[in-house]
């Protein structure tokens, strides 16, 4: 054969087992690819077949199991009612219910009970601040000799009248400025109490003037001129009482004092500077340096 021309034995027996292999592992392949078994059908069998008499019973096939279709996947819908209990639903938190205000019931207020004491009125009950002390009168009820007056929660001098009537001193400082003050009757442990009162404490009357002026030498400073509210321009010495109350106590070149004559308060006008002066009227006074005694008024020689 032209296959084994020109090849020694071994060479001829080498390709000789490389066919026979190769033949081998064809079949070998075609076996396993196309000699198998073929696929049972699901839910065929085999015939059994008749057992010869007195022989082994045959052997049963096994029989393949019924396979059934996949069921549909069940949707769960969540409705937000059970949140803890679904871990692909996210949480939403509840709405909060807005209440009005005008639905809901307002409660009744408790009544605070009265005071122990009744405070009633106060006499006088209007006073001018800076008129110094006075007896002031509280009248109400249920007081007691331990009952004491007070003044903007500060304590004054009482005397016990009777129990529907107290007498207290109160010292002109605490009426220094106008205001309102709060008048309580109670005992000093706090046990006993009345209700607050009022005490009003005005500011009192003023000359409405203005100084403008002084009339007079430097040594005698006796004549002072006032501007009225209406521009009227009037002279004044010490003595006399202008506005019907005010007596002019002292007079200078900075200020003129007065002296309420029905309140017993000072008063005191600084001088301010008279802008324009009546045509051959007096003028404002400017000090002048005092004349030595003893110095005469003759003119120098010539």
């Amino acid at each position: 054969m032209p296959l084994f021309e020109g090849k020694t034995p071994q060479e001829r027996y080498k390709t000789i087992a490389a066919l026979a292999l190769g033949v081998i592992a064809l079949l070998f392949l075609g076996r396993m690819f196309f000699g198998s078994t073929p696929t049972k059908t699901a839910g065929t069998s085999r015939p059994t077949p008749t057992p010869r008499a007195g022989g082994p019973a045959p052997a049963t096939e096994e029989t393949m199991p019924d396979i059934r279709p996949v069921p549909d996947i069940q949707r769960i819908s969540f409705d937000g009612t059970d949140g803890g209990r679904n871990i692909f639903a996210f949480y939403e938190p509840p709405v909060k219910k807005v209440i009005d205000p005008a639905s809901i019931p307002t409660p009744t207020p408790t009544p605070t009970p009265p005071p122990p004491l009744a405070l009633t009125s106060l006499a006088p009950s209007n006073v001018f601040a800076q008129t110094g002390d006075f007896t002031l009168t509280v009248s109400g009820d249920k007081f007691t000799p331990q009952t004491r007056v007070y003044v903007d929660s500060q304590e004054v001098q009482t005397i016990f009248t009777s129990a529907q009537q107290l007498s207290a001193n109160v010292p002109g400082l605490l009426i220094s400025a106008p205001g309102t003050r709060q008048i309580i009757a109670r005992t000093p442990d706090g046990q006993l109490y009345s209700n607050g009162f009022p005490l009003n404490v005005a500011d009192p009357p003023k000359p409405q003037y203005t100084y403008i002026g002084l009339l007079g030498g430097a040594r005698y400073n006796d004549k002072a001129m006032l501007k009225s509210p209406s521009n009227e321009v009037v002279t004044v010495q010490r003595g006399d009482v202008v506005g019907g109350r005010f007596k002019v106590t002292s007079i200078s070149e900075r200020s003129v004092d007065f002296t309420d004559t029905q309140l017993k308060i000072k008063h005191t006008l600084p001088y301010v500077e008279a802008r324009t002066a009546g045509p051959g009227g007096p003028r404002p006074y400017i000090p002048q340096p005092a004349t030595r005694a003893g110095d005469d008024d003759d003119e120098p020689e010539q």
